[in-house]
This record gives C-alpha cells, structure tokens and sequence, in this order.
C-alpha cells in the first residue's frame, strides 16, 4: 500500500495494513527467536502476566532481540507515524505477543485511554502497530478491529461490545497493521488445536505523552542504546536506563 493510502486508510477507517514491508525469511527468523524468549523462564519477569500461558507479552523486545530494530525505525512505517503523531514522535514500547492454540478471544479496547477523560482527544494520542511475525489469519486469532470506531471518541462499553462486528485484519507474515489508539480492537480466539500466531507490537507516541503512566513497559538498557543506529536512537533516547524504575512510576 502506498504512503498516502495507507494515511488515508488510518484517517478514514482508524486502522490500516501495509502488506510484505519484511521479508517471509526474516518474519520466520524472529518467529524462532520469539518462541525461544517467551519460553526462557528468565524472561518471565517481562511478561504483561508472569502467569499467562495462552496470551502472552513480553515487554523489552529492544533489549532482546536486535532484529526488531528494523521494524522500529522501519521508514515506510515512520512516515505514516509522523503524519499523525509529528516529526518527534517516539518510541513507547515494543513487545513480543504470542496467541496459542485454543487461546480465547481478547477483550474489546482502546489503547491507553484508562485514565483519559470520557471524551477522548481529537488529537492523535498513539499509533500502535503490530507486525505480523506469522501469518495472520481468522483461526489463528488475528487482531479484530472496528472500522471508524475511532470517531466515536470513547472507550468501547459493554452494550457496544455486544452490539459491534469486528473485523479480522488477515495477513502474511512481513505485514504490518497499524491503528489509532481510540480505535477499538483486540485479539481474536485461536480455534486452532496446533497453529500457534506470533506477533511484534510497537506503539508510537508523540514527544507531549507522558510515558511514565505506561504499566509495564521497559526502558532501553544503555548497553542495548550503545550499539543502536542514529536513526533508531532518536526514537528512544527518552528511555534509556539501567531499571524501570529509573524512569516509570510503577
């Protein structure tokens, strides 16, 4: 998908998906490598739920795994970001999600609006993205998302969570789907008895975000900053230091 359209997509429908921005080599590459960290147990101090089994997400994925660096600072990503967000937008984290067979469907959401008044801004607070590590299809769980619900500006309630048809956002691994953080969305169910679904998510903030409200997330570690490219550096200069409590409140 071209630049414009996919501003225009994100604009219009809330969401949009750049098709083949990696290659299938390098999706199943970091795929290997997902598996491998989410199965390390000393990784599950990162997890969003020490005790997830299902549905799980490893906050940190800068710190342990170079190969997502590419998708970070990727340019066909950035220039759709920056439309939206500024030329100084930022890195708020990257994580690794993995949905297993027979995981169930996730709740229906808007990203980071916990503590936003009901009304929310008609400013752009978030672009989040999720790389498609493996293919994305309906019975693996793919995200579900809901078109134009970003013009609703409100969180989702349980009468619209009833009411709604979501929309699976299918793709091949080495695509990559973004959306406003007022769209509505979540994680599809896993029918699957053996197919297993792993993902990448990056989220985007502009430099006025305060990040510290952010539960979980990860600072960039100064060894880990040190051998990053300048371009990559930029988008996370905010968040380097030695312990999360360095920088977040919680």
């Amino acid at each position: 998908m071209p630049q414009q359209d996919a501003i225009e997509h994100l604009e219009t429908l809330g969401y949009c998906l750049i098709e083949n921005v990696i290659s299938t080599e390098k999706a199943d590459a970091m795929a290997e490598k997902y598996y491998q960290l989410h199965q390390n147990p000393e990784n599950r101090q990162f997890f969003q739920d020490p005790n997830a089994e299902l549905y799980q997400t490893l906050f940190g994925a800068v710190n342990l795994d170079e190969m997502c660096w590419e998708c970070i600072a990727h340019p066909e990503v950035l220039q759709v970001v920056r439309h939206f967000l500024g030329d100084s937008a930022r890195l708020g984290e990257a994580c690794t999600k993995w949905v297993k067979p027979c995981a169930p469907q996730g709740g229906i959401h808007s990203d980071s609006t916990h503590d936003l008044p009901a009304h929310l801004p008609e400013t752009p607070w978030m672009i989040n993205s999720i790389w498609m590590i493996t293919d994305f299809t309906v019975e693996n769980g793919a995200t579900l998302v809901v078109p134009f619900s970003h013009n609703a500006r409100r969180r989702p309630t349980q009468s619209d969570i009833v009411n709604i048809h979501p929309v699976p956002v299918c793709g091949r691994r080495g695509s990559v789907l973004l959306w406003q953080g007022g769209t509505w969305h979540g994680q599809g169910a896993n029918t699957t008895n053996d197919q297993h679904r792993m993902a990448l998510n990056i989220a985007y903030y502009p430099a006025w975000w305060n990040l510290m409200r952010e539960g979980g997330h990860q600072p960039v570690f100064p060894e880990t900053y040190a051998r990053m490219p300048q371009d990559l550096q930029a988008l996370v200069r905010h968040k380097v230091a030695k312990r999360r409590e360095d920088i977040y409140e919680v």
